[in-house]
């Protein structure tokens, strides 16, 4: 049985995000023993325990992007400062005797105590999930942009120190291997759904949209295109409504309100706010379609997009390159970056058409799974040698 310490000093009294709690679920069940490792304490999850995941501990916690008080940057530099906190607990660690440390994401906060502790105990193994780059070119406030390259770039030099890399897809995979990392540590396993709520959600009249969307509200998310092909669609159909679910920073979500308003889309867009669990599921089999408009290189998998895409919805993307192997059948309509007027052209042409069920993505139930990822994870755990 392998003992992993899953590095995680961001982590809040709210706990594991529901994504990550699957799958750490899956590890136990294959026999893995895991310890969650906040920065100010470890706690074991239990295979059969629910409520391990989340802390009755006080846990200083850093407030909602959303909140009036909170920047970007802000929350950058209390991440840093959540780290320095870790050496306090440096042989506490030691003292575990762990067979090896799981970054869940390959940013800068989920890799300098793993980095640093390999260093100085060098039997330790270190597994690390790389979901994203960050380009420097990306949409949004520049100052903001540079630190997230910066730290970014600092994580890659940290991530020499791997075992292995666990990336959600082939263009990941590429970009390591031309970073000079091993292909043989670079393993590709993809991302997952919650399968078993996508089949138990149902349609709610209360969530009749015409379109959704499931993300930040971020300028790399395309959500200004998405104003854009809102205000061509609804000259044909004046009252569509584009449903915003999900959150972002308030001067982001200030800005994009007031785009809407100079366009005269107040009335068409519809701010749900965060969802998760049935909830979502049940908003998203609501709806007749779902946008996803992301512009930016980072957008490496769009869990969403694939959930959306699962829950039968015909879907609107910009052709990035990753949507390639993820979607071989034409399972989403596809249009190049930035033209939005033909991507308003196709939701008319749905419209028109009637049919809002997008059979080719049913299909794909099932495929993507966290149970699966969790198994390729631990197949190259359990081979890492001692």
């Amino acid at each position: 049985m392998k003992k992993i310490l899953i590095n995680f000093p961001t982590l809040g009294k709210s706990g594991v995000d529901a994504p990550r709690l699957l799958k750490f679920r899956a590890l136990n069940s294959l026999g893995c023993e895991l310890h969650l490792f906040s920065g100010l304490f470890t706690k074991k999850i239990e295979p059969a325990g629910k409520d391990v995941y989340s802390f009755n501990e006080t846990v200083p916690e850093f407030k909602a992007l959303s909140d009036p008080k909170v920047t970007k940057v802000g929350f950058m530099f209390w991440a840093l400062g959540r780290n320095l906190k870790t050496i306090f607990f440096w042989r506490e660690i030691t003292r575990g005797y762990y067979d090896v440390i799981y970054s869940p994401a390959a940013v800068l906060d989920l890799t300098i105590f793993p980095y640093f502790y390999k260093l100085f105990h060098k039997n330790i193994k270190w597994v690390v999930v790389f979901d994203n780059i960050v380009p420097f070119r990306d949409p949004g406030n520049k100052i903001t942009r540079f630190l997230a390259w910066l730290f970014f770039k600092i994580s890659l030099f940290f991530l020499k120190k791997y075992d292995r890399i666990f990336v959600i897809s082939k263009d990941l995979q590429e970009y390591l291997l031309k970073k000079g990392f091993d292909e043989k540590r670079v393993i590709l396993s993809a991302n997952g759904i919650d399968n078993e709520l996508i089949k138990k959600a149902r349609a709610d009249e209360r969530y009749n949209f015409e379109a959704l969307f499931l993300g930040r509200i971020n300028e790399t998310k395309g959500i200004y295109d998405m104003l854009e092909v809102l205000d061509i669609v609804r000259k044909k159909y004046p009252s569509f409504q584009l449903a915003i679910m999900g959150e972002g920073d308030k001067t982001t979500k200030s800005r994009f309100k007031k785009r809407a308003k100079e366009m005269g889309l107040e009335n068409n867009v519809q701010f749900l706010g965060y969802k998760t669990g049935l909830e979502k599921f049940n908003i998203m089999k609501s709806s007749k379609c779902f946008w996803f408009l992301s512009v930016s290189k980072s957008e490496s998998f769009g869990v969403a997009l694939l959930e959306a895409v699962c829950s039968g919805l015909p879907a609107f993307a910009y052709n990035l390159p990753q949507f390639a192997w993820l979607y071989p059948n034409g399972e989403i309509n596809i249009s190049p970056i930035g033209n939005y007027e033909l991507v308003a052209q196709k939701v008319i042409r749905l419209f028109k058409s009637g049919n809002f069920r997008n059979e080719k993505g049913e299909k794909l139930l099932g495929k993507y799974s966290w149970e699966k990822v969790a198994e390729i994870e631990y197949d190259a755990i359990k081979n890492v040698s001692p």
